[in-house]
């Protein structure tokens, strides 16, 4: 597994999706606003890279900041703070419908 820099986590996750495919995608708009749908449920909030960490704001008690590791495809957010791991693919996010 190889860490990312800030720069390369703000390259990587503009405009993209984090899934596992199965039960949560997180969603980095390009104006830094998060949206994330996790089993059925749809909350909005924000990201930002913090030195070389990703850092999430959905309104949580788990919300913080994550060192980003790669391998193949495979993409690690490991908490600095609260919370476990997220792991996942990087993927081309498409707009949700509203449904």
């Amino acid at each position: 597994m190889r860490a990312l820099t800030g720069a390369q986590i703000r390259a990587d996750f503009t405009g993209k999706q984090l899934t596992d495919e199965v039960h949560y995608r997180l969603v980095y708009e390009q104006d830094g606003t998060l949206r994330s749908y996790s089993m059925g449920v749809k909350k909005i909030g924000k990201w930002r890279v913090e030195k070389d960490e990703l850092c999430l704001d959905l309104g949580e008690t788990d919300d913080g900041c994550y060192r980003v590791t790669v391998s193949g495809e495979r993409i690690e957010l490991v908490p600095t703070g609260l919370g476990g791991p997220l792991d996942g693919i990087l993927q081309p996010a498409y707009r949700d419908s509203g449904r």
